[in-house]
């Protein structure tokens, strides 16, 4: 198993390669150690987080290996099928867990033409992925380049909102309310992100959403006393 990957040790404290910490930021590399499962066009399959001893270590590497798969699958029978919404939206969502957006775009947006009613059951966490993805984007373009963090802010603020406006009833609005507050606050638009939070903490029965947004909503009420 282990000839179908090709190992590479990253050290982001090494300062004499930049891209290093590219790699931790663009897989989201939060502890040490971290095993990332990469494809050969950079989409992360797989990530382990913390030690794992050799023995263990076969089962990590078969899932990785099983989750390629299926995705290749998925992607053999999209062209032949072209069109199937499900698909569609499948091979989209997991380009997006997999951190490439790019690659994601064409296929939710087939997803979006030909089911404008959800029968898939699959259009609001759609929506929700695309706004994470885009509100990741934010902060990082935030520093040198504003416009870039104006058009990802939009764009995450338009799929959190076509999930709370449009699927009221989805399991992800509450979620997309959640991310919704955390994207304004992120963009500093404190007021908004308050707004937002203070609504979902009224309105939300499920507990650990409600916990979440409460603490978050303090934080974020810390943060505009301070500016």
């Amino acid at each position: 198993m282990s000839k179908k990957f090709i190992p590479i040790k990253v050290n982001p404290e090494n300062q004499e390669h930049p891209e290093n910490i590219e790699a931790v930021r663009r897989y989201q590399v939060s502890g040490f150690p971290t095993i990332v499962f990469a494809s050969s066009d950079g989409g992360m399959i797989a990530k382990q987080v913390g030690f794992i001893y050799p023995n263990d270590f076969a089962p990590v590497i078969e899932a990785a290996l099983e989750k390629e798969q299926a995705f290749m699958e998925k992607l053999a029978a999209l062209d032949k099928t072209p069109d199937d919404v499900k698909l569609n939206s499948q091979v989209s969502l997991t380009y997006l867990e997999r951190m490439q957006l790019e690659k994601a775009l064409p296929f939710s947006k087939k997803a979006f033409e030909h089911d404008p009613k959800n029968k898939t059951g699959l259009i609001p966490d759609l929506h929700n992925q695309l706004g994470l993805a885009y509100a990741g984007k934010v902060e990082a373009a935030m520093v040198g380049a504003p416009e870039e963090a104006e058009m990802y802010f939009e764009k995450a603020v338009s799929h959190f909102r076509t999930v709370i406006d449009e699927y009221p009833k989805s399991d992800v609005k509450d979620p997309a309310q959640y991310y919704l507050g955390i994207t304004y606050a992120i963009k500093g638009e404190f007021d908004d992100a308050i707004s937002v939070l203070e609504k979902l903490v009224h309105h939300t029965s499920d507990a650990n959403i409600k916990q979440n947004a409460e603490a978050m909503l303090e934080r974020v009420k810390d943060l505009a006393g301070s500016n």
